[in-house]
């Protein structure tokens, strides 16, 4: 009997009513290497020794089961609990073997098996919690929602960089369910921590390893001083959890005195703000102040709100030292949505206070936040006369009558009080521009010659304002069209003078705001939208653009179609790179889009090549000349072997061009054509290898066969690689590290680009430069190659370190 008819035998008898011929099927299956879906639905078997032959079978086989983890995970929900512990296992087993599969779990899968996935991190140690950490940054909200979740859970085994990783997604993380995710996450491993060093000091009676009275007694000056030069962040941090203030407020002490050295602890400084003691909140914000991370800003504007006056002082001098630069300033802004107005204005008179602070809350008048508007009108009163004078448009505008400033009594008051310290006459005597007669405000509006005036004005509730603000838009030219461009897409519901404005007008302004424009849900609206993208001659940019935004992508999609196949030009590059994308609701609307595009696939016709449809061929088969318009749609074919040879083929036909169709083709999910379009990569020679050797030097990440061929294809041509080989040093995974840290080690200027890389910042290259120095060999790295080592083993035992020893012992040949 076949194999194939073993294999469908084994799945008839799974049908079978006796509990024992199941089980003997599933474990048959196993013993096949079987890829399909069959054994998911006996994993809730009500017989438990064939759901856990089903759950051991899983384990058994392993990656082959790759593209079923979302179904094993959550068929999960109501199995028993040893058949979770064992599918736990056989997830853990995938970790670094099939990531990209194990991140749809956290995309697309339910609850339970998010918490499976999770378990399973957890059963790994340090390399569960790296896989868990990469996926808290993946471009997909959810993931970072369950990631997030996942970080909090066991975040312990590396309480630095998880304290670190979480409270940088709750400051900066543009999706609001990420930020709050996160901050659960950040508190419950904080909560944590704490209760696990207030058990570990109890058990152990133990004080400081570092200062004997640590625990005891507040140190003197010498001795903070003195501490802050041997202190491990590792001890420090666990000192931020203790149960006593009196050593939280040493170890805030001591982390001040490191400053921007020990920048690393400021993810696990910020949740102190909140802490239960008036003096751990004040040395707080003092040791963020001089740890400088700017990812803090938003927690301590919301910690300008603290009751006690010292600590609100030093959460101010703490934004202060943190700088001026955009990102800072930008987090602030945001943060001025407060309720409570005291704190509201004691944060929009600090932002008010910096270079360029009134500009920025005059902008922030036209948010569609009624608080930050408030805050904002607040703090450009703050700052007298003079200095606010500049925003007296932006405020009069502000307070034009709109269904808003009628309602909402507190920001009429804001916008009254700004307005009367600036100009008490403007309070006297009415602005046009605030008239209840719309067609007084209209005519106020066509003379105005103020952008901030008539970008606010945009916003009034009567059409011919709207429309006249439009119109003295245009006269004042592409600029000012520009500036006003988000606000004009917003309020765009059809009329031909606004589309007639945004056709006109062309520039990387208005086009920017066309891609923020189709981020809705309504789609008559996005067809408007569409309609005017289409217009211009940079649609296929703009479509381009916003096909790579999730928030997007499905208005884009539409757009791409109606912009039709002669005219899509560098979009189709974006829409062939989709199609191997890590997300597979990406590849499939990229995959649907180019064929509706493209019509109705035509039905190619097979190369005359013998066994292309039937085994996998090498580059001596296709001896005949071929017509790449008559192999691509063979890289689309459902078929491995098919997209593989049809890869094989196009690299034989040297047109370098074809690099960016094998490009995204070393991301196929079989390994047979990942390591097809490396060889054909290689076979179109120095052109098509430099365009790809970004995603190339990415594939080195691959399991080993896809890697050597990889490597057999930049080896040759890496001197002519430098900027992409270095660029590889940024990753995590040891593996992919070293054989990139091989290639670039063997660089004539080798020594010079791995000290320059191992000096720099970055961890992660920090160490796999490491690895490439020890590789130089001892000639070749010298006493200056080894001193970097050494150096690089002081501190704590962590990832870092242990990187150090293992690069001394490949230097020293052990």
């Amino acid at each position: 009997m076949s194999n194939v008819h073993s294999v469908d035998a084994l799945i008839a008898n799974l049908r079978d009513g006796r509990a024992t011929v199941r089980a003997e099927a599933l474990r048959g299956l196993a013993a096949t290497k079987h890829t399909g879906p069959e054994l998911v639905p006996f994993l809730r078997d009500t017989e438990l020794h064939v759901a856990l032959a089903a759950a051991e079978a899983l384990v058994e086989l392993g990656v082959a089961q790759k593209a079923n983890v979302v179904a094993i995970a959550n068929a999960l929900d109501g199995a028993k609990r040893a058949v979770c512990d064992t599918v736990e296992r056989f997830l853990s087993e995938l970790v670094g073997r099939a990531d990209a599969e194990l991140l749809q779990i956290f995309d697309a899968a339910e609850s339970v098996a998010c918490k499976a996935l999770v378990r399973a991190c957890g059963r790994l140690g340090p390399g569960g919690l790296h896989f868990l950490q990469r996926a808290a940054r993946d471009d997909r909200p959810r993931v970072r929602i369950n990631a997030a979740f996942g970080v909090g859970a066991i975040g312990e085994l590396e309480a630095v960089s998880s304290m670190a990783l979480l409270f940088e997604l709750a400051g900066q993380d543009d999706v609001a369910d990420v930020r709050s995710a996160a901050q659960r996450a950040g508190a419950s491993l904080a909560q944590r921590l704490k209760s696990l060093d207030a058990e570990g000091r109890r058990a152990k009676g133990a004080s400081s390893a570092t200062v004997p009275a640590f625990e005891q007694r507040e140190l003197t000056a010498a001795e903070y001083a003195a501490t802050a030069k041997t202190a491990s962040l590792e001890d420090l941090l666990r000192a931020l959890t203790n149960w006593r203030s009196l050593v939280r407020i040493n170890a805030l002490r001591i982390l001040a005195q490191q400053g921007r050295e020990a920048i690393a602890a400021a993810g696990a400084v910020a949740p102190l703000l909140r802490d239960d003691e008036t003096n751990v909140r004040l040395e707080a914000a003092r040791a963020l102040g001089k740890l400088g991370a700017p990812y803090v800003a938003a927690a301590l504007a919301r910690a300008l709100g603290d009751p006690e006056p010292d600590v609100v002082a030093a959460v101010a001098q703490a934004i202060a030292e943190l700088g001026t630069e955009p990102a800072v300033v930008d987090v602030l802004v945001d943060s001025l949505d407060i309720v409570d107005e005291a704190h509201g204005a004691r944060l929009a008179a600090l932002i008010a206070s910096m270079p360029d602070g009134v500009r920025r809350l005059a902008d922030a008048l036209a948010s569609t936040t009624v608080e930050i508007r408030i805050n904002a009108a607040l703090g450009i009163a703050s700052v007298g006369r003079e200095r606010a004078a500049p925003a007296l448009s932006a405020l009069v505008a502000a307070a034009a009558p709109t269904p808003t400033t009628r309602s909402n009594v507190r920001l009429h008051a804001a916008l009254s009080r700004a307005i009367a310290v600036i100009s008490p006459r403007v309070t006297e005597a009415p602005s046009p521009l605030t008239d209840p007669d719309p067609a007084v405000r209209a005519r106020a509006v066509a003379s105005a010659e103020s952008v901030d005036v008539l970008r606010s004005s945009l916003r009034d509730e009567e059409v011919s304002v709207r429309l006249a603000a439009a119109r003295a838009l245009d006269k004042l030219g592409t600029d000012a069209v520009g500036a006003a461009a988000a606000v004009l897409v917003e309020i765009y519901d059809g009329h031909p003078d606004i589309a007639a404005i945004l056709t006109a007008h062309s520039s990387a302004a208005v086009d920017q705001a066309l891609v923020q424009g189709l981020d809705r849900d309504d789609l008559r609206g996005a067809d408007r939208i569409i309609d005017l993208i289409l217009a211009r001659a940079s649609a296929p940019d703009v479509l381009g653009a916003a096909f790579q935004r999730m928030s997007s992508r499905a208005n884009a999609a539409r757009g791409l179609i109606k912009l039709g196949k002669e005219k899509l030009g560098q979009a189709r590059a974006v829409l062939e790179h989709a199609r191997a994308s890590a997300s597979a609701a990406e590849r499939d609307l990229a995959r649907s889009t180019l064929d509706a595009i493209d019509g109705p696939p035509v039905v190619p016709s097979v190369p005359a090549v013998p066994g292309f449809e039937t085994e996998l061929l090498d580059d001596k088969a296709f001896t005949a000349k071929l017509d790449a318009a008559q192999l691509l749609p063979f890289t689309r074919d459902g078929r491995a072997i098919v997209r593989a040879n049809a890869v094989t083929a196009l690299g034989t036909l040297g047109n370098a061009a074809l690099a960016s169709t094998i490009g995204p083709m070393l991301r196929d999910d079989d390994a047979r054509v990942r390591i097809a379009a490396a060889r054909a990569l290689g076979r179109l020679g120095d052109d098509a290898v430099i365009a790809t050797a970004r995603q190339l030097v990415a594939a080195l990440r691959d399991e080993t066969a896809v890697a050597d061929a990889v490597n057999a294809t930049l080896a040759p041509r890496k001197d002519k690689l430098e900027d992409a080989l270095i660029a590889g040093l940024e990753t995590d995974d040891e593996a992919h590290g070293l054989r990139v840290a091989q290639l670039v080690a063997t660089l004539p200027n080798a020594r010079e680009l791995l000290f320059a890389a191992f000096d720099g910042e970055a961890q992660n290259v920090q160490i796999n430069a490491a690895f490439g120095i020890a590789l130089l060999g001892t000639q070749a790295a010298g006493p200056a190659g080894r001193r970097r080592l050494v150096e690089g083993m002081a501190g704590p035992h962590n990832r870092r370190r242990s990187a150090m020893e293992k690069a001394l012992r490949m230097l020293d040949g052990r």
